[in-house]
Parts: C-alpha cells; structure tokens; sequence
C-alpha cells in the first residue's frame, strides 16, 4: 500500500539518524495524526519507541490502513530526564470552542496546556520544537477582524507565539512557526467545515455541489505533507537554534467557486457537475484569507521543496476523505 503521506526519502533517514525522540501534542487533530503518520512511514518498527502522542484525553487514534496508536494525556504526562527530545506542538483549543465556553476559559484553557509544554523547553531537553499558529493572528494584529472569533483565537495564538519564541530563545531551542492559512490531505476533520473537504465529500457521495457563501471568498491552498517536511528541514538545517515565522500560502488563489469546478474536473473526468450557489450580493467584501508567499518561497527554494500542484492536492485529499469513508462503512 502506497502511504498516503511520508517525508522526502532523505528527510527520513535525517529522522531515523536523529539522537532525539519526537513528541506530538494535539495527536488526535488533523496536524497530530498526519505527523504521526509521516513519523510511523520514516522509522518503520521504532516508531512506537521513539514517538509519544499526547492529547487532552487517554484514547488510540486509527491511521489510514487501520492500525492504532496510543494517545496519553498530555497534562498528565511527565518528560523522563536527560532525553532530547522534537516536538510537535499542536495542542490547542480552535476556533470552533470559542463561544461554547467563555472568554476566560477559553484563554486559561489554552495557556494551562502552553504552560506544561513552555515547562519541558525550560528543562533544556529539547532540541526543536515546530508550533504552528494561524492566518487568524493578522485578525488581531491588524484590528480587522473578520468575526469575534476569528479576533479572540487570533490573540491567544500570537500570543502563545510570543510566549513560545521567549522561551526557546532562553533555552536556545530551534522554533519553527508556520501560520496557517487553509491547508489540504490526509486527515483532514470536520468534511462539512472545510469548502475542500465538504466539494469532495459531496461529490463521493454524488450530491450536487452546493455552495452557501453570497460573496466571494478567495483561498489558497497548501498541501499538509509539505508543511510538515519543510518545518523539520528547517529544524534540521540549523545552523544556530533560531525562530523562523511564516505564513503558509500557496501557489495559486481560488475563488470557491471556482475551487468546485476544480475539484470536479479532478474527480469527475470533466464530466459536468450542478453547482448550486445563490447569486453574489452586491457591494459586500470578500471572505479573504490568504497568507504573504514570499517567505515560505524562499524558504521552499531553500531546502528543495516544491509545493504540491492545487489538483494533486484534491486527488490526495479525495484518496483520504474516500478511505475514511470505506473505514466508517466497515464498522
């Protein structure tokens, strides 16, 4: 079987000759498990050796081929002494918790799990640390607030990004922050939340494509498996232990309506697909969330990545959205 996602075959022996272990907090989201499993396909049979997922609860997570991993609570669990370790720092309460708990929760909450992962840094155990943040703290820092939400989650993320940069750079501690706009592949959450995920999911399920947003919403699209492998070329690739910040932006920019027409040109041989949208409201400002390429290109031209095309990036997003539905027909 062919992995759905893997490092680049040199960034894999960089992972199996490595002295350090790796730690993935947040293992149950999207990001965790498509480290987990980018780690698992580079050390084979040391994986579940020198890898330790952590998530606000005890459970197992399921990769694509059905087997399982366990997951400790990362509040709970203690860092053993003296072992360098890279961490994967992904915990976090998104988006989607904010108004279900209030303000103060919501902050304490994130800065409780921000507290015992700054903790480890300080122990001087740790080698590297890749924490991404998002496109939402341009909310923050420019006061243009797309929603309330957008402008709360945007604050506790850079300031976390503060947090984290004072604590590596006291430690010395390489600290990679990619700030994350809209990405796409293998596992990916929440089909009906994301406009990718949910275009695939109903064109699998043959339903019409239907598209509820009245003004245009521009998007541009970076495929997961590259942001992960160029984070840990960077970490690896240090020269000094440094921060590095950047936004993750793709190549091209879409509308959503134009991204459904893509996304059923890929999957449907060009075969003509209904798109149901209400037509656009007049004099409305568009949805735009799109990060600054120009360091992430640089930084891409550095170490030799070149960013997965839009349409490989719906083939490979479709071949996991079809497989997890396969897995939920079989249980």
């Amino acid at each position: 079987m062919v992995p759905l996602l893997s490092f680049s075959l040199a960034l894999a022996d960089c992972v199996r000759a490595s002295p350090c272990n790796f730690v993935v907090t947040g293992a149950n989201g999207w990001l965790g498990k498509a480290t987990l499993e980018m780690l698992r396909q580079a050390l084979g049979p040391d994986f579940a050796k020198r890898v330790i997922a952590l998530g606000s609860r005890s459970s197992k997570i399921s990769f694509a081929d059905g087997q399982t991993f366990p997951v400790q609570v990362l509040l709970e669990w203690q860092m053993p002494p003296n072992l360098p370790v890279i961490i994967f720092h992904y915990a976090f309460l998104t988006m989607d918790k904010v108004g279900s708990i209030t303000t103060e929760e919501y902050i304490a909450r994130n800065e409780a799990i921000s507290s015992v992962v700054r903790a480890w840094i300080e122990r001087g155990n740790v080698q590297g640390v890749v924490m991404p943040s998002a496109g939402a703290v341009y909310d923050y820092l420019q006061a243009k607030s797309r929603h309330a939400a957008a402008l709360l989650y945007g604050q506790v993320k850079y300031n976390d990004e503060i947090a984290f940069t004072t604590a590596c750079e006291t430690s010395t501690t390489g600290l990679i922050i990619p700030r994350v706009f809209n990405l796409s592949g293998p596992y990916i959450n929440k089909f009906d939340s994301y406009a990718l995920a949910s275009f695939i999911y109903q064109i699998l399920n043959a339903k019409p494509l239907i598209i509820h947003a009245r003004r245009p919403v521009l998007r541009s699209y970076y495929f997961i498996g590259d942001m992960i492998e160029l984070c840990l070329q960077l970490l690896f690739q240090q020269a000094t232990a440094k921060t590095e910040c950047f936004d993750v932006a793709g190549e091209e920019i879409v509308e959503v309506g134009e991204l459904a027409q893509r996304v059923a040109a890929v999957l449907t041989d060009h075969s003509p697909l209904p798109i149901q949208r209400l037509p656009l409201l007049n004099d409305v400002i568009e949805d735009r969330y799109i990060g600054n390429r120009k360091r992430i290109e640089a930084l891409e031209m550095n170490v030799g990545i070149r960013p997965l095309a839009l349409e490989e990036q719906i083939r490979a997003t479709s071949r996991y959205i079809e497989s997890a539905m396969r897995l939920t027909a079989l249980k």
